[in-house]
């Protein structure tokens, strides 16, 4: 992932400040095509982009399984993706009711361990978001990115890639969880939605419909759970 070193002053309550360097992380954009036609463009990090594109396609319902994809073709500068589907789909794959998926509290808190261990270039910029796919509370891929959105799509898609059956999968994501996010989720088929975050309102809703468990607030010692009754 590039960063690049930037010159800062830190400012303290008594007045005094030093001059030090701060690692910054560069934004990189990725244009996806689609059999020939551009789709969309996305701002995010540089790392894992196969993932990135598949699980993007899939959390948006543009494919619904691995065999959708051929083939994703990067262009030297990663600048480019280029997507060719096995099949093209009449309109987006539909949301749809979520089979009922266990997850014990064991597996929470050890997500949240995991979590709160950091990564090392968490550390070093303080500028990624994290989303940790996860079977049984034991990781099995960690995604990091500039957004939450975008690290929650590179999850997806190593799932996507590596035949892990979604109803097997929870999902651990360092941000808030909006609306959007919990669509993602549920057009994947994940039944398990974790966030050392909040949801919305409107997320807690949508989980409800659709039968996604949804938990927040998980820290190393304590976690909230969203009631339907």
């Amino acid at each position: 992932m590039n960063v690049v070193g930037q010159e800062i002053v830190r400012v303290y309550p008594d007045s005094k400040s030093e001059r030090k360097e701060a690692l910054l992380l560069k934004e990189h954009s990725l244009l996806i095509k689609v059999n020939g036609t551009a789709w969309t463009s996305l701002v995010c990090s540089d790392t894992n982009l196969m993932e990135l594109v598949a699980g993007h396609l899939f959390s948006c319902g543009l494919v619904e399984t691995k065999d959708d994809i051929a083939r994703i073709d990067l262009n030297s500068d990663k600048s480019e993706a280029a997507v060719c589907l096995s099949r093209s789909l009449d309109a987006p794959v539909p949301l749809k009711k979520i089979e009922a998926a266990a997850c014990e509290p064991e597996w929470i808190f050890n997500l949240a361990k995991a979590f709160s261990n950091d990564s090392a270039l968490h550390k070093r910029t303080a500028g990624t978001h994290s989303c940790i796919l996860a079977k049984k509370g034991q990781p099995l891929f960690v995604a990091e990115d500039i957004g939450r959105h975008t690290a929650l799509d590179k999850a997806l898609g190593w799932m996507l890639l590596n035949g892990v059956p979604a109803g097997q999968a929870m999902l651990y994501t360092s941000g808030r969880v909006p609306v959007d996010m919990v669509e993602k989720v549920v057009r994947a088929r994940v039944g398990v939605l974790i966030s050392k975050s909040v949801p919305t309102a409107q997320s807690v809703a949508l989980a409800k419909d659709f039968g996604l468990k949804l938990f927040f607030r998980a820290w190393p010692d304590s976690f909230d759970a969203a009631v339907w009754s």
